[in-house]
């Protein structure tokens, strides 16, 4: 009788048992990836300049408010040459805007899509300026679906345009990507050292100016603007994608295109597509007038406003080599100025004239 109850007892604990012992083992696995987290990667930019993107302001370097205004009513969006072309400061001096530069190196068309939802979540968002660039639209642009992580894994698992990111691409996602950066884990003694040390003395509140890594040889100027020192030019090309100039539009950039436009129409935001130039020496290499031709045709596909900066006359913007750090078209940061200057009084210009009157007289075909 006491056998037949001690094997009763235990066929009901078994099942209990079993489920706290896979409750224990998947906390257990929680707070491991939390560990490797936080010690074997330091802080992030592209975390920092979303949660000034959510807060709808950026700090100065005393971790003051930068500025009086809350809330960005324009959006810049792009990869590494918006980040260091299109000055958020000049963008505001001349249309009166309060924007932010959400440009991140590496920053696909899927990236900016979301990027977009994620400032307009708490942002009463009016222009977004869409800094476009072949090596993101040309070629093949399957590759890297499983590992691209960087971006969405820095939204807070309480962002809705995570989860949304996750539903989405469920189908291409290795949602370990969503839960630890472990492709960028360091496992250096000495540097984990100092980051962890580094954590647990210091609280940024997320200010850019105290982040201990940064990916820029720059000066951060605020508002995801990094101003860039002139240095000795690299010839290289050093992107992937840097061949595919003769390349049709990719079918997954155009699928996210279609989507930020919808967004944009949906909800009343101007949306403006730039193409900051590269230098006319790199122009020789790449067979830009093939790339000029596919992006319109691209872009006027969709009716969107299209300004290509590589075909704007040398009288009105001077794009020698001199101007910038390499032959892709990262400008140095005085270069910068003048150019977002530019941009952004055309911009301006486009409440009185249309996009095809604009462009004629910056790419000299009026007579």
């Amino acid at each position: 009788m006491d056998k037949e109850e001690k094997k009763d007892n235990s066929s009901v604990k078994s099942p209990v048992w079993a489920y706290v012992r896979s409750v224990v083992f998947i906390l257990g696995l929680v707070a491991f990836v939390w560990i490797c987290n936080f010690a074997l990667i330091g802080d992030s930019y592209v975390k920092y300049i979303i949660t000034a993107a959510d807060r709808g302001y950026d700090l100065n370097e005393d971790g003051s408010q930068m500025g009086d205004t809350v809330g960005f009513d324009t959006v810049i969006l792009g990869g590494s040459h918006g980040r260091c072309a299109i000055d958020p400061f000049i963008v505001d001096e001349v249309l009166d805007t309060n924007s932010i530069n959400l440009c991140i190196p590496g920053e696909t068309v899927k990236d900016s899509y979301y990027l977009l939802l994620e400032a307009a979540k708490n942002n009463d968002v009016k222009r977004v300026i869409l800094d476009v660039d072949y090596q993101y639209y040309l070629g093949d642009q399957t590759g890297g679906a499983f590992d691209r992580a960087f971006i969405y894994y820095q939204l807070s698992w309480s962002s809705p345009v995570k989860w949304l990111y996750m539903i989405e691409d469920g189908n291409v996602l290795d949602i370990r990507n969503a839960i630890s950066m472990r492709n960028n884990y360091h496992y250096s003694l000495d540097y984990i050292k100092e980051n962890v040390e580094y954590k647990l003395t210091h609280d940024n509140n997320y200010n850019i100016y105290k982040l201990r890594e940064t990916d820029c040889p720059g000066t951060y100027k605020g508002k995801g603007f990094y101003y860039t020192p002139r240095c000795e030019f690299n010839s290289a090309f050093g992107d992937c994608h840097a061949e595919d100039y003769d390349q049709p539009v990719h079918k997954v950039p155009r699928a996210y295109f279609e989507k930020i436009k919808k967004f944009c129409d949906e909800n009343g935001i101007e949306l403006v597509c730039v193409y900051s130039p590269i230098s006319t020496d790199s122009r020789s290499i790449i067979d830009m007038d093939k790339v000029h031709e596919t992006m319109s045709d691209f872009f006027n596909e969709y009716d969107v406003t299209f300004i290509d900066y590589n075909e704007v006359d040398s009288s009105i913007l001077d794009c020698s080599k001199d101007n910038y750090l390499d032959a892709e078209g990262h400008m140095c940061g005085d270069f910068a100025e003048v150019y977002s200057k530019l941009l952004s009084t055309n911009i301006k210009s486009l409440q009185t004239e249309s996009c095809e009157e604009l462009i004629n007289e910056l790419y000299g075909k009026v007579d």
